[in-house]
Formats: structure tokens, sequence, C-alpha cells
């Protein structure tokens, strides 16, 4: 049984979290606040959960977030990590078994997603393919070639398998716990640290390694050069900062400006201390040769994403990710 505390009750059976130390708080707290704007009658509770005491601003005290504290176990702060990935970013691992009297549905975000559009509520109501717990987008690695035999799957010599990115987890709270799904993941910490070269995403990908349903890419654009201006045209719900460049440490003119704009201008209402070390973002001219070799990469691998891309009518429904 995992512990926690929580700042208010739960209200609903379903609920988006958002897992962060207190370091990324702020970046969470912009995507909630878009959240609650998008969602005026929303129909879901809306956590943020970290195993240190997170507050917000007096200028967002009113937003409906519930704030969750977990204490981590020791094998899970011990878990392979690295510079860039905080050791919350494991938190995901135990939300199900600790909000399993709350809630059913869990709708996991991570902190550097840019919410563009799309109706979360509905998204939480999609079923799932049966017997399995967990819905998410393909990672960005198969877009182009869909068996490409990822790095975790190798090294444990398993054959090539569809693979998710864990940024976005559509997770069927009751299937999670029947599958034990926690004593699994903390086995494979146990068993094989050498094999999560992705950390918590790798721990997922080998514990449901055929067990699970695949949605739009459109809840899911992990935004980078190789993508940028396919964008436009796809108008994805959930935008992915996965990258070490993110719109608000990168403002040399690889990101267009609404994406750092968004991200100063809350800074500089809530948050002004962060926003005096973000300085206006340059125009895109000033990264040519970046956008150059990004245009023509797309130019050169349209054909080859179009498969991928075109695999969903409908973003509302899962499909086998193995079909």
């Amino acid at each position: 049984m995992i512990n926690f505390t929580a700042s208010r009750p739960a209200r609903f059976r379903k609920a988006v979290f958002l897992c962060c130390d207190k370091a990324f708080s702020k970046y969470a707290i912009f995507l909630i606040k878009q959240i609650v704007e998008k969602h005026p009658i929303a129909d879901f509770d809306i956590c943020l959960c970290s195993e240190e005491e997170l507050n917000l601003p007096d200028t967002l005290a009113h937003l409906p977030i519930r704030l969750c504290r977990i204490k981590m176990p020791d094998i899970v702060v011990k878990a392979p990590g690295s510079d860039r990935i905080s050791p919350a970013s494991y938190l995901r691992l135990l939300l199900p078994t600790a909000f399993a009297s709350d809630y059913d549905r869990i709708l996991y975000l991570d902190a550097d997603i840019f919410l563009a559009g799309g109706d979360l509520s509905r998204l939480l109501d999609v079923e799932l393919l049966a017997d399995h717990p967990v819905a998410a987008v393909r990672t960005s690695h198969q877009r182009n070639k869909m068996r490409r035999h990822m790095p975790e799957f190798k090294r444990l010599r398993l054959p090539p398998a569809p693979y998710f990115n864990a940024g976005v987890l559509l997770i069927d709270v009751p299937r999670w716990e029947q599958a034990n799904t926690l004593t699994r993941a903390l086995r494979v910490i146990s068993d094989h640290p050498d094999a999560l070269d992705m950390h918590d995403q790798s721990v997922l990908n080998l514990v449901f390694r055929g067990r699970w349903s695949e949605l739009s890419v459109a809840w899911n654009w992990m935004y980078s050069g190789r993508f940028s201006y396919m964008i436009e045209a796809c108008d994805p719900f959930l935008i992915h900062f996965a990258g070490r460049f993110k719109p608000w440490n990168t403002l040399t003119g690889e990101f267009p400006p609404k994406y750092p704009n968004a991200y100063r201008d809350f800074f500089l209402q809530h948050y002004p201390e962060a926003a005096a070390r973000i300085p206006v973002p340059k125009s895109i001219f000033a990264a040519s040769k970046f956008h150059k070799k990004s245009l023509l990469k797309q130019w050169y691998d349209f054909n080859r994403f179009k498969p991928y891309m075109m695999r969903f009518d409908d973003p509302y429904c899962v499909m086998d990710p193995d079909s």
C-alpha cells in the first residue's frame, strides 16, 4: 500500500495527474492552468503530485488543484536517472495503486506539455482494448519505422515490439491493479537496472509489452525539428517538449514565438523571478540553419511518416499497436 496525503478529498472518479519536483512545479502549473481554462466545467479532478511539499503562488490559489504527496520507496528513489530526468518521474508508477480507492481512470501528463486543444474528459472515457491497463502514443522513434528495435528490448534479447512514450498515459486503474503492475514494475527496476535507458518509461514498456492500447499521435506530439512544420497541418491536442531544449530555455529562434511567449507571459504574471531569466524570443530567422535542415528532413520523411500519421480517423479511440 502506498500512503499519500492530499490537500482536498477526491470529487470525481476520474482524474488528470501531473508529477514533478519543486523545481519543475511552475511548468506543471502552467499546464494545469491551461486545462482549467479549456475545461471550465470539468468532471475530473486535477492532481499535482510530488514527494516534496508544493505551494501555489497567491495569484493561482483559486485553481482547483488537489495537491498530493507520496513518499517513494527506496528502490524507486535509487532507480536509474539522469541530470535531466528527475526521480519524480517515477511517481507515475505509484499513482494507480496509491489512488485506487479514489479513481477508476487516471490520465497522466508530463509537465512539459502544452495543451492546444482536445477534450480531456472525453479522452478519460475512451474504452481500452480488452485486458489492456494503459493506452499511450507510440514513440516518435517508431513513426517512420514502426518495428524499430528499441534499446531495452535489444538489451534483454526480446524481439522488436511496439513501444510507447510514457509522457501521456491513459490508465484503467482496476485493470492496472488486477495485473499487479506495481509489483512487476519494482521487479523490473530491481532485476534489470542496466536496461532502463529511458528510466520509468523503460520500466512501463517492459511491463506492458504487448498489453497496451495505442492512442492517436494527437495526444502526444513529440516536438522536435523533425516534426516542427507538420505540427500545423496535423493540429495535435497535446504538444510534448520532451527533449533537452524547451520553449523556456531555448530562445534563439528554434521555437515559433507563440510557445515561449505563452510561458513568458505566464511567468511574468505568476513567477516574476523566473520570467526575469527568459528574454524575449528571437525570430525563427535567427536560427535559419536549424529551420532549413528541419524543412529538408520533413520533405524527405513526408511519405515515410504518412502510414503512421493516417492510422487514426478518430482521435477518441484506440488501436492495437500491432495492427
